[in-house]
């Protein structure tokens, strides 16, 4: 299967051939398929054909006027809901199957984000960390290419940063990538030794402001919770109503399905997988119980992730996190790593609007592409 869009035909085909992996697939997810139908006025056809004809690298239209109206007449809608988490997500195949960004509009988002980078540097607080940022109670972390920092507006009681030594946020390799993490988690240690309550760390890179971030150096936030916080507790309890009524491992059915659908992945002994219910656009998971933080081959997997994200499918603007157990390690529950597209920087429209607040999640990106993308990036790496 290639797209997204032959999800049908390939549950159709698990259906007839392979009937326990259909009804592992329907345990999961529940899928809706129907053909939303409009009517183009003449008036609107040029101007539809404009919008969204098919271009080459260079921007001409490429594509005839009656395919891209045959396109926008009608338009496979994909339903697909998680029966145990309650997520939901609606593909469109205008959108998953739309042409691709033109060369000259990728053009002027690495110009606009080199602007972005060194318009920043001058008065930069991160610069200069030490002098410019608040510290916590028991001081700082010093790491190798990273300093810890406290949030100076606290998410949370405990609530602080990991500032990188390199202002801009994409540039990096393993080795600051690992002492990103391992500060991280130096951090977390030295906060449940002297708060025993606080036990549940979380760990989240917004990076540049389209993600949420404040500031377009390089640094995310690390926090502690007394409990799970609400959306990592949602999963935690959905696993375990599966585990109960199922009598089987939610985490290790869910990438199954998505290892029989052909949106998965491994490094060594490390999957991740394209998720069928995206928060939002490109969504990959990596579910593992070794920790990220110290797990050498866990934290490269992450690292080729997020650099295939940025050097491959050109995302400059996302979010990464990652959801762990209590630090006590009485609780039999993985790490889950988690990261997303945040959409092009030239962009003045917002990527989440009402229906993703209130509603079910609007995905535009072909789930299918981005783990095409993701496994050639991650085997080249192996030659």
């Amino acid at each position: 299967m290639s797209s997204i869009l032959d999800l049908e035909k390939m549950e159709k085909y698990l259906r007839e051939t392979d009937e326990s992996s259909y009804d592992l697939f329907k345990q999961i997810y529940h899928t809706h398929y129907e053909i939303g139908t409009q009517i183009i006025p003449d008036s609107f056809i040029s101007k539809t054909y404009e919008y969204f004809g098919g271009r080459d690298s260079e921007g001409n239209l490429i594509e005839s006027e009656e395919n891209v109206l045959s396109r926008i007449k009608q338009q496979k809608i994909i339903k697909i809901r998680n029966k145990w988490t309650g997520e939901e997500a609606l593909f469109n195949s205008l959108r998953a199957d739309r042409p691709g960004i033109r060369k000259n509009y990728q053009d002027k988002e690495i110009n606009y984000l080199k602007e972005l980078i060194s318009g920043s540097i001058k008065g930069c607080d991160f610069c200069n960390p030490i002098q410019h940022t608040p510290k916590d109670s028991f001081g700082r972390i010093l790491g190798e290419h990273s300093i810890t920092a406290a949030n100076i507006a606290k998410y949370d009681v405990w609530s602080s940063l990991v500032i990188f030594d390199n202002h801009n946020p994409l540039e990096f390799n393993l080795e600051e990538f690992r002492d990103y993490l391992k500060t991280s988690f130096s951090w977390f240690k030295q906060v449940h030794q002297d708060h025993q309550f606080y036990k549940y760390p979380f760990f989240v890179w917004n990076c540049l402001p389209r993600a949420g971030a404040s500031q377009v150096h390089g640094h995310c936030q690390i926090l502690m919770g007394d409990e799970p916080y609400s959306r990592v507790k949602n999963l935690v309890n959905a696993a375990m109503n599966y585990s109960r009524e199922t009598g089987s491992l939610y985490f290790q059915d869910m990438y199954k399905v998505h290892q029989i659908l052909g949106l998965s992945g491994k490094q060594g002994k490390v999957r991740f997988f394209c998720n069928l219910t995206p928060v939002k656009e490109k969504e990959v998971m990596i579910i593992s119980h070794q920790n990220p933080f110290l797990n050498k081959t866990v934290n490269e997997t992450i690292f080729k992730i997020v650099r295939c994200f940025i050097d491959d499918l050109e995302v400059y603007s996302f979010n990464l996190s990652i959801s762990c157990p209590a630090m006590d390690n009485k609780e039999e529950f993985p790490y889950i790593i988690r990261m997303v597209d945040r959409g092009s920087l030239l962009k003045n429209t917002a990527d989440i609007g009402g229906m993703e607040l209130y509603g079910s999640v609007v995905v535009a990106d072909d789930p299918y592409k981005v783990i095409e993308s993701l496994n050639e990036s991650l085997n080249n790496d192996l030659i």
